[in-house]
C-alpha cells in the first residue's frame, strides 16, 4: 500500500513563446484518488503533467505534494511516477530488467530491488512474464509493465499520460478495469491524462476538465456529466443537445428524450405530455444500431444547430426509418 499522498497546483501558469499552455490553473488532488484530466488535444494537460513531475518550471505559481513546495526540487527527487503514452519500454531488455531499471539508478540494494521487482510483479499479474522481451508482449501486458516500471520506486504521485490510447477498443475497455483494479489496490494518488470521455467517466474519482490551459470545472464524473458548468463542458463531456427557451439553454443528453414516430399511435403525444414535458416536432436523417441503444440524427429547428442526437434502447432492433415525422418529448434537462 503506498503513501496516500496529496498534491496541490496553486494558481500554475506557463506558456511556449507566445503561447499560454497553463493559465491560472489551480487544483486539489486528494490522497489516494484517482483524478483525470480531460480536454481536447492542446489543452494543456500534458504541459501540466510535465510541471507536476518538474520537467518544467511554471513561470507563476507552484506545486505541492504533502504541502511541500516542488520549486527546484528536481524530477528524480520528487518521488513522481510516469507512465508515458507509448509505454517507452526497453526493447533490448527482459521485462525484469525493464523493472529493476529505474531501481539500479536509485542503486538500490539488489535484494531489496529484486524483492520489490517481484512484489509488484505479482500484484500486477505480470510475474509469469519476466523473462519476457517487450516485443513478446500484448498492448495489455506491455502497459502492466510500464505500470509496474513507475510503482517499483514506490512514488507519492503516479502520473499516467494517455496510456490506453495504443490499444483497440475492446482490450481498452479491459485494461481499464484492470486500471481501477490496480490503483485502488496500491491506494496511490494518481492523475491521468485522456481526451477520451469514457474514459473519464468510468476510471475517475474526479474529472477536471480543461480547455485552452483554463481549468472549466472539476468534479465527480456523475456532477461534471449532469450538472456541467458551462457549455464547453456540455458539448465535451458526452453529447449534449441545446435547446434556447426563455432567454436561456437548456442541455438535453440524447438519453433524456423519447423519439415517437407520428402515426404509429401517438399521434397526439403533444397534447398528451404533462406540461413538464417538452415536445418538438422533428424528422428523421439517419439512425445507427449500437447494441443496446439507437442513435437517431433527427432535423428539429428547435434544437441548436437543427440537428437532435437521441439515444433509444431498444429490445428488439426495429428502429424509425430515416424520414419519418417524429415527436421529441424531453424527459429532462439541465439549465445551463
Amino acid at each position: 500500500m503506498a503513501e496516500r499522498a496529496s498534491l496541490s497546483l496553486e494558481h500554475l501558469t506557463f506558456s511556449f513563446g507566445k503561447v499560454d499552455a497553463v493559465n491560472d490553473f489551480s487544483l486539489e488532488v486528494q490522497p489516494g484518488s484517482f483524478t483525470t484530466l480531460l480536454g481536447p488535444s492542446g489543452c494543456g494537460k500534458t504541459t501540466l503533467l510535465r510541471l507536476i513531475s518538474g520537467f518544467l518550471e511554471p513561470a507563476q505559481g507552484c506545486v505541492k505534494i504533502n504541502g511541500i513546495d516542488q520549486k527546484g526540487i528536481a524530477p528524480d527527487r520528487r518521488k513522481v511516477g510516469m507512465v508515458f503514452q507509448d509505454y517507452a519500454l526497453f526493447p533490448h531488455l527482459t521485462v525484469e530488467q525493464n523493472l529493476l531499471y529505474g531501481l539500479k539508478i536509485q542503486k538500490k540494494p539488489k535484494d531489496e530491488a529484486y524483492a520489490l521487482i517481484h512484489q509488484t510483479a505479482r500484484l500486477l499479474g505480470i510475474a509469469n512474464l519476466l523473462e519476457r522481451y517487450p516485443h513478446e508482449l500484448s498492448g495489455g501486458q506491455q502497459q502492466r509493465v510500464a505500470l509496474g516500471r513507475a510503482l517499483v520506486l514506490k512514488p507519492l504521485i503516479l502520473l499516467m499520460d494517455e496510456p490506453l490510447s495504443s490499444l483497440d477498443a475492446k482490450l481498452r475497455a479491459l485494461v481499464r478495469e484492470e486500471l481501477q483494479d490496480i490503483q485502488r489496490d496500491f491506494g496511490i494518488t494518481t492523475v491521468y491524462v485522456t481526451h477520451d470521455q469514457e474514459e473519464a467517466l468510468s476510471l475517475s474519482d474526479s474529472i477536471a476538465v480543461i480547455n485552452h490551459g483554463v481549468l472549466q470545472q472539476t468534479g465527480t464524473p456523475q456532477n461534471v456529466y449532469f450538472r456541467p458548468a458551462n457549455k464547453f463542458v456540455a458539448d465535451f463531456v458526452g453529447r449534449a443537445n441545446f435547446i434556447e427557451q426563455g432567454g436561456g439553454i437548456k442541455m438535453v443528453r440524447p438519453e433524456w428524450m423519447v423519439l415517437r414516430e407520428i402515426g404509429d399511435g401517438h399521434a397526439d403525444d403533444s397534447r398528451a405530455a404533462t406540461d413538464s414535458t417538452l415536445c418538438l416536432p422533428g424528422t428523421v436523417i439517419s439512425f445507427a444500431f449500437l447494441g443496446e441503444s439507437i442513435r437517431y440524427r433527427v432535423k428539429c429547428e428547435a434544437v441548436t444547430g437543427g440537428i437532435a442526437v437521441v439515444d433509444m434502447r431498444t429490445s428488439t432492433g426495429d428502429a424509425i426509418p430515416a424520414g419519418s415525422s417524429v415527436i421529441l418529448s424531453v424527459q429532462n434537462s439541465y439549465d445551463l
